[in-house]
């Protein structure tokens, strides 16, 4: 699909959880589990876009789900239904499942705002005929578990809902096992489990310019053989195999 941006309205705006919101968007372009969007601001003296991950597209409604940590998202959290934003199309590479067979099994590793992008893969996971497992963490309060159409295990720092403890932790206390691993948080939280399970495939989040790979300001490690190169994020990503990060820089 060629790269654009669109003009596109807000039909719901809503917070969900504490500096947790819910968006959604009229939008008729197709996206796949794992790509992203970049959303730009009304506001002309922000400049750059907020990339924020597909976390539900249904018919022509895209939702996004995005944590308020500055001026930018706060202010995207001011938007009211009605109002129109640009918006780019998908952009990144999606999660690799197209070869992925009926009656495997899959578990689904989540942590904070890295759940969203997981609700979309879930529901393609599903309609695929696989057998899924998600195992969700939160520093203390959950958001969108009831919207996984699978089983949830659930994690919270606090221990307030669910294990106490982090996701990793109950994944070894319960003993959790499956046919592959998708994995998407902050970046301590994806290199424990690619540690542990070197199969997985993360999302990995990263500070971005453009989204389109012509900044270079989303470049990770990556190891290719005898060698390791440098990937862009945006471009190459956001979603790559565990064992191949360099997550010590």
């Amino acid at each position: 699909m060629e790269k654009k941006i669109e003009t596109v309205k807000i039909l719901e705006n809503k917070c969900i959880a504490e500096d947790v919101w819910k968006m959604a968007l009229a939008y008729p372009f197709d996206a796949k589990p794992g790509q992203f969007v970049n959303v730009y601001l009304n506001n002309k003296d922000k400049l750059l876009p907020r990339p924020i991950s597909v976390c539900r597209k249904e018919g022509d409604i895209l939702t996004l789900v995005y944590g308020v940590v500055g001026k930018g998202t706060e202010e995207l959290s001011s938007y009211e239904k009605g109002c129109k934003i640009r918006v780019s199309t998908p952009l990144g590479k999606g999660f690799y499942i197209d070869q992925l067979e009926s009656g495997k099994s899959a578990i689904l590793i989540g942590g904070g705002i890295g759940i969203p992008p997981l609700l979309e893969l879930c529901h393609a996971l599903v309609e695929k005929g696989l057998k899924v497992e998600a195992v969700l963490g939160f520093r203390k309060q959950p958001f969108l578990i009831d919207d996984f159409p699978c089983k949830v295990h659930l994690a919270t720092d606090e221990g307030t809902v669910g294990f106490h403890g982090n996701v990793l932790d109950l994944i070894k206390t319960k003993g959790l096992n499956s046919d592959c691993y998708f994995a998407c948080g902050h970046k301590a939280m994806l290199k424990a489990v690619s540690e542990y399970l070197p199969d997985v495939q993360v999302s990995i989040e990263e500070r971005m310019g453009c989204g389109y790979g012509a900044c270079l300001g989303c470049v990770c490690k990556i190891k290719e053989t005898d060698e390791i190169t440098r990937k862009k994020v945006c471009q190459d990503g956001p979603v790559f195999w565990g064992r191949d990060v360099v997550w010590d820089e």
